[in-house]
């Protein structure tokens, strides 16, 4: 700041430009970690994750086709974790307001979608779950934006590479608008203040796909998805989805079959419990007075064990190697955490912010 007269660094600068520069001109090998800009959420599995760079890589590492999971004291399940067997598009929003209202309707489990949610530009990270997703799997990516300069630049940088990020695969783009036609009779505001020339704009315009009929207004004026009504915004999203022929996911013949069989069995496991459940009595055992000095001794020479997986112990040694294997296997699945409710109170909090 001494030799900038005492100018501070904006964070802007530094992220979308030094950095950059830095990294363009010395070709680093070392992981630039952004922080979680935005979130994106799976249908059905009601997994929420932030979008940030960790957040997706840790995702896109855990990808998996569907698994069948026999039923034994559980009901047999389907573990999914990605696009197989559970969505056929993505749904980038621009705006993190309205989720509340996406999921009031339940617009992601009725279309199979997976739903990505910025604060403006996505970030490189929503862009890298985009390109493995949608190029990977060859599924559609539709975006929702503002009918402004802003939401336009939002469109292009999700279609074409740009200085911070270079697709690798092809996607299909879907735009959702907000464009011309979806702004009949809805409010227009002045178009924010710029220092660009209007030249320059109709270039970025242009290159980011906007028609001249188009250029003409946002040069002056721009209308937000706010401007809609919930139920019409719902209702344009929709018909755009429904005239693009959206499917609901089904997997293969094979995966049907084997689902098929293992629910039949589970059904049939249920109904033996219950009859099981029914007879059963249960004994009594006396605790030991000294059960807790019992589990420090097991704790003392198993260190990587937790409490509660040294009381099966206690109550069986016999137990040690299964207790083991349990908890090898439960330490190979993806720490991808699901979402729960939260109470009113929270969730108007989070709408407000």
């Amino acid at each position: 700041m001494a030799m900038t007269e005492n100018k501070e660094l904006a964070y802007g600068y530094f992220s979308q430009t030094l950095l950059p520069d830095y990294i363009e001109e010395h070709g680093v090998d070392w992981n630039v970690v952004y922080d979680a800009r935005g979130h994106f959420e799976e249908p059905h599995t009601n997994r929420r994750i932030g979008c940030g760079t960790l957040e997706v890589g840790n995702y896109l590492h855990a990808l998996q086709e569907p698994e069948i999971v026999p039923g034994e004291f559980s009901d047999a399940s389907v573990d999914i974790i990605g696009p197989s067997g559970n969505f056929s598009s993505i749904l980038f929003c621009e705006k993190e307001g309205f989720a509340p209202l996406f999921k009031a309707v339940d617009l992601a489990n009725h279309y199979d979608l997976m739903i990505i949610s910025t604060k403006g530009v996505s970030v490189t990270a929503a862009r890298q779950l985009i390109d493995d997703i949608c190029g990977g799997y060859d599924i559609p990516l539709f975006v929702l934006h503002d009918f402004d300069v802003a939401g336009f630049l939002i469109l292009g940088t999700l279609q074409r590479d740009t200085r911070r990020y270079q697709f690798a695969n092809a996607v299909k783009v879907v735009d959702l608008g907000l464009r011309l036609g979806d702004i009949v009779r809805l409010e227009r505001e002045p178009a924010a203040a710029t220092r660009t020339s209007a030249d320059i704009l109709r270039a970025q315009l242009t290159e980011n796909g906007a028609t001249k009929a188009e250029i003409d207004i946002l040069l002056n004026e721009r209308v937000e998805l706010n401007a809609m009504t919930s139920d019409a915004l719902i209702e344009m999203i929709e018909r755009k989805l429904q005239a693009y022929g959206l499917e609901k996911v089904i997997p293969d013949d094979d995966v049907l079959a084997e689902a098929y069989q293992t629910f039949h069995q589970s059904q049939q496991l249920r109904k033996k419990f219950k009859e099981m459940k029914d007879e059963f009595e249960a004994t009594e055992i006396e605790v030991p007075e000294d059960l807790k000095k019992q589990v420090r001794a097991v704790l003392d020479v198993h260190r990587d064990l937790r409490w509660d997986d040294t009381i099966q112990i206690v109550l069986d040694e016999s137990q040690m190697d299964e207790v083991r294997a349990k908890k090898k296997e439960g330490m190979k699945k993806p720490v991808i955490l699901p979402v729960r409710r939260r109470t009113t109170r929270a969730t108007r909090a989070t709408s407000e912010a």
